[in-house]
């Protein structure tokens, strides 16, 4: 038999559902800091932090003042003084696929001309991209229908927010999302390669066609120096092991 609602188990309810999710922000390091298991100097030392370490935000408010954040380790508590709070990434502040001057084809549309192999096939208004031949340089495979196929920034807005985009002006965000000045920025995927990826980084996703490998870590390195973007140490790890293996 089914026990009946109490008033506390209805209040529980109530409150569960009322309480707004707590937003995901994320901690940037900006000095050497130390993570300890407790909001306090004299706790157990789990961690040292180095600038440019990233932490998610598990409490906005601080505690003695330590935030309580979550690094790939575990959870622990730093020094409030020694940590920048990053605005939550909202994609549409990063305005993409703008349209082309004296063209109907977006920025996207550009990148699946430029990279098809053969000369695409257009829509009868001329705007849209509908066949044509792309090799998919994360898997290897080859694609002749352009809805199979995503534009993928290397370096996803997502990272490039947490890498310091987040300070830039919105037409900066745009000039960024939109940046046809670097051949590698924009590429023609695989869409569900795209999506494993997400805004992951090379620590944490590297595509599965190792042959291209060095080639990827080289570009993320260029394009993170080229817009003036922070590497983690793992980030940088990962690309100095997959750059170990170039001819």
């Amino acid at each position: 038999m089914a026990h009946p609602w109490n008033l506390k188990s209805l209040l529980l309810v109530w409150v569960c559902l009322a309480a707004p999710p707590l937003q995901a922000h994320d901690l940037i390091i900006e000095r050497n800091s130390n993570f300890r298991a407790e909001p306090s100097s004299s706790s157990e030392l789990l961690l040292n932090l180095k600038p440019g370490d990233r932490l998610e935000l598990l409490e906005v408010e601080p505690v003695g003042g330590y935030y309580r954040g979550l690094h790939r380790e575990g959870v622990g508590w730093v020094w409030g003084r020694n940590v920048t709070i990053l605005p939550e990434y909202d994609r549409s502040n990063y305005r993409h696929w703008i349209d082309q001057e004296d063209s109907c084809h977006n920025v996207r549309e550009a990148v699946l001309v430029t990279e098809s192999e053969i000369e695409v096939t257009l829509s009868a208004d001329g705007c849209r991209i509908l066949s044509g031949r792309w090799t998919d340089p994360y898997s290897g495979e080859t694609f002749t229908s352009s809805n199979q196929l995503d534009v993928d920034h290397m370096v996803p807005l997502g990272n490039a927010h947490k890498s310091g985009a987040w300070e830039w002006s919105y037409k900066r965000r745009e000039e960024y999302a939109n940046d046809l000045t670097y051949p590698e920025h924009l590429i023609t995927v695989k869409s569900s390669v795209n999506r494993s990826k997400g805004s992951k980084g090379p620590d944490e996703w590297k595509p599965p066609r190792e042959s291209y490998w060095c080639e990827y870590a080289t570009n993320w390195e260029a394009i993170k120096g080229r817009w003036k973007l922070s590497m983690t140490e793992s980030e940088k790890n990962a690309v100095m092991s997959m750059k170990a293996n170039c001819p």
